[in-house]
């Protein structure tokens, strides 16, 4: 039983492989330029020295390069300032700064807390 079906999957597959194989095309198959490589260069120089060359649609728009009203200078007077105080963050692992903060009271004193404030009726009992 286990060699009838080993035997029908390597068929399917032998099968599917040259379905495959059959599908494939030579890239340029049956194209014939009627022109030679440099006389298409010649003419990709001419439209772009005459302004005849389109460009697609799809061509990236180009950016403007950013400008700064700031000197470089002024800008590693800032960087140096921003390490002196802490406010610059150096390793990724610093990120994000979690602060901590401990209370004084303990737990038992939090506990008092919460019971007298629900018996002065500041707090109501929130039922599941």
């Amino acid at each position: 039983m286990k060699a009838t079906n080993l035997f029908a999957a390597i068929a399917t597959f032998a099968v599917a492989g040259s379905v495959f194989a059959q599908e494939y095309a030579q890239p340029g198959a049956g194209f014939v330029s009627t022109k030679s490589r440099a006389e298409v260069q010649a003419e990709l120089l001419q439209a772009r020295a005459s302004g005849s060359l389109h460009i697609s649609e799809s061509a990236y728009p180009a950016i403007p390069s950013a400008t700064s009203a700031k000197s470089r200078r002024e800008v590693q007077a800032e960087l140096a300032q921003a390490r002196e105080t802490g406010a610059l963050r150096v390793l990724d692992h610093e990120y994000p700064v979690v602060r901590i903060s401990g209370t004084s009271k303990s737990r038992e004193q939090v506990r008092e807390e919460l019971a007298r404030a629900m018996a002065n009726g500041e707090v109501v009992e929130l039922s599941n």
